[in-house]
């Protein structure tokens, strides 16, 4: 058994240990019960458990719910593969969206996605409705919390999921008389539902809300539940002034009292909005329109001149700064002593060819380098007090992770005319695994002294998306995550284990990636990160140009700052100070910042909370 930080979570979930499928966490709770994310134990698939209080939610409910979602087969309503039962509980096996619902999105970043984005989110919703209405299916509680959404290269996929209080219109054309038992939820609710009426007229409404609040910001009407009713039927709803005029007829339409006064079909509204789309003048700007900028105040503590190396990276740990510059490597330990930071030398380690890389182990560091002449071969070398070498790898596309105690490493490497990845025993450099061939690395992750990721495309079949394969120092696989989405440069957050962050390509967008539940978050920047780095509270994120950025574990804006001058190397000395170094190979210096933001006109210390 693996017993690591990166085991599935058990807690509250020891119902389902012998079932099919392992609980990875949960994500999320609804009325009628939990909903978790787990992978099947055979095929690997990630999947969502969602588990039904029989208490909340009778069996006749339940078996209508499945018989519902069976019967819909659509890409945008969420699909069911069965069902799972263990002892007095019973779980619905659907489909797993990795961007969370529509309210994520609203409460997170609505006044920032772009109208093109925001409509094709409600073009979704209505394709699948209408195939739901084509099958005789009225939905009755659609509702952002109901819109699972996954985040894709072209934007957002949204998913129609939640059909507890659905009605099948030919079995229920006695019920629809007065049914006043199970309806949706009053914020959403047509008109007629109050009464116990429903009919397809009420998910176009519902629909209505939905783009009403997608567009604003906030809902039509609100209040106690009996003064939303009171609105619902009686008030018609104010829009903007800077509303467009074509979108307000279409409100204007989805939102009528009478539902013989609103568009008689899903696919009739979906038309209007497509077409609102297509003549929009401002296509393919990008997802999001200006960003909210929040200002982050960079209090200067400390100024050196660096006029003995041109230094490209540097990289802390601890109380240790490495600082690496074409042929060397230099370690100093740095203390804070009031207003004042103060280095001390502790090890240079010269090298005859250019560094590559390095990376922070336990008590020193492992640093690649390549020399010139050989093409494809790359030198590891490790620095514990002394320098000694470790290997010399041939690869063609060189990627390498290593254990931080030093016992085991892996890499990409080329034997023969085959190019592979292996897990390498440091002590006597033996291999763990055979050379694997299926996939080309992009990049390996060391999670810990026991797991890794190794991450890589597959670009012949789809060059937007990017895989995620865990696997343990002994060479066995154990779960697999794709995100559709094409990505660049992932920097992994040691504190937080379940964190990583990468760069979307072609824009200017970050990706926040968690795992146990798997969950995949946009983050956009105005400029673009050349350089992410994990803090303790979050990340630090900043452009050559001097742009920088700070990040909550959330994946939320603190701040933004600019500095007047390019930044050719930055990383974090504790959770609200950066050290970066700036100018040119003739004249360098070493800045020291503190983060501060400005609140009521007044700098004060940066809250991560």
């Amino acid at each position: 058994m693996i017993n690591s930080k990166f085991t599935s979570v058990r807690c509250e979930i020891k119902s389902v240990q012998n079932s099919h499928y392992r609980i990875v966490g949960l994500a999320g709770e609804g009325q009628f019960g939990k909903v978790y994310a787990a992978i099947h134990r055979q095929t690997g698939e990630l999947v969502a458990l969602k588990e039904l209080n029989p208490f909340k939610f009778s069996t006749k409910k339940f078996l209508r719910e499945i018989r519902i979602l069976l019967s819909l087969d659509h890409p945008n309503i969420i699909r069911c593969y069965g069902v799972e039962h263990y002892q007095d509980k019973r779980y619905l096996v659907t489909e797993y969206c990795d961007g969370g619902t529509l309210r994520d999105l609203l409460a997170t970043n609505n006044n920032r996605v772009n109208i093109e984005y925001k409509l094709k989110i409600i073009i979704d919703i209505l394709e699948g409705l209408s195939h739901a209405h084509k099958e005789g299916i009225i939905h009755r509680d659609l509702k952002p919390e109901n819109i699972l959404l996954s985040v894709t290269s072209q934007g957002w996929k949204a998913k129609i999921s939640d059909f507890g209080v659905a009605k099948i219109e030919a079995e229920d054309a006695i019920a629809n008389i007065s049914n006043m038992g199970d309806t949706g939820s009053p914020a959403y609710m047509a008109p007629e539902q109050f009464y116990g009426k429903y009919s397809y007229g009420s998910d176009i409404y519902s629909v209505g809300i939905i783009l009403y609040e997608l567009i604003t910001g906030v809902r039509p009407f609100s209040g106690t539940p009996s003064e939303i009713m009171f609105a619902h039927l009686n008030r018609q709803p104010k829009f903007p002034k800077n509303l467009s005029p074509n979108l307000r007829l279409i409100l204007r339409e989805a939102l009528q009292k009478l539902p013989q006064h609103r568009f008689r079909t899903a696919s009739e509204m979906k038309a209007q909005i497509l077409q609102y789309v297509l003549d929009l003048e401002n296509k393919d700007v990008g997802f999001y329109e200006e960003i909210r900028k929040k200002p982050l105040y960079l209090e200067l503590i400390q100024e050196e001149l660096n006029d003995k190396e041109d230094i490209i990276c540097l990289k802390t740990q601890g109380n240790l700064l490495y600082q690496t510059s074409a042929k060397k490597v230099t370690v100093k330990t740095f203390n804070f002593h009031h207003q004042k930071i103060n280095f001390c030398f502790k090890n240079n380690y010269l090298f005859p060819e250019n560094i590559i890389d390095l990376k922070i182990i336990n008590n020193g560091c492992v640093v690649v380098t390549k020399d010139s002449k050989e093409r494809d071969v790359y030198k590891l070398h490790l620095c514990q007090y002394k320098k000694r070498s470790l290997i010399h790898i041939k690869s063609d596309y060189f990627h390498y992770g290593i254990d931080s105690n030093c016992r085991w490493f892996a890499v990409t490497k080329t034997e023969g005319n085959e190019q592979g990845f292996q897990i390498i025993k440091t002590q006597d450099l033996s291999p763990i695994t055979p050379l694997i061939t299926d996939f080309i690395p992009s990049e390996i992750i060391i999670l810990d002294s026991c797991h890794g990721i190794v991450i890589y495309t597959q670009n012949d079949i789809d060059k937007n998306r990017t895989y995620f394969r865990l696997f343990n120092r002994r060479g066995v696989w154990y779960d697999t995550y794709t995100v559709f989405l094409p990505l660049r440069r992932i920097v992994y957050h040691s504190r937080h284990s379940k964190t990583l962050l990468a760069g979307e390509r072609k824009t200017n967008n970050l990706i926040l990636l968690k795992f146990y539940p798997f969950s995949v978050k946009r983050i956009p920047l105005h400029f673009y990160p050349d350089f992410y780095y994990p803090m303790t509270t979050g990340f630090i994120c900043a452009s050559t140009s001097g742009n920088v950025a700070l990040l909550d574990l959330e994946g939320n804006l603190l701040g933004l700052s600019h500095f007047q001058h390019n930044i050719r190397a930055i990383a974090p000395l504790n959770e609200d100070t950066i050290i970066t170094i700036t100018g040119d190979n003739s004249e360098q210096k070493q800045l020291i910042y503190r983060f501060k933001t400005i609140k009521n006109n007044k700098v004060i210390p940066i809250n991560f909370s």
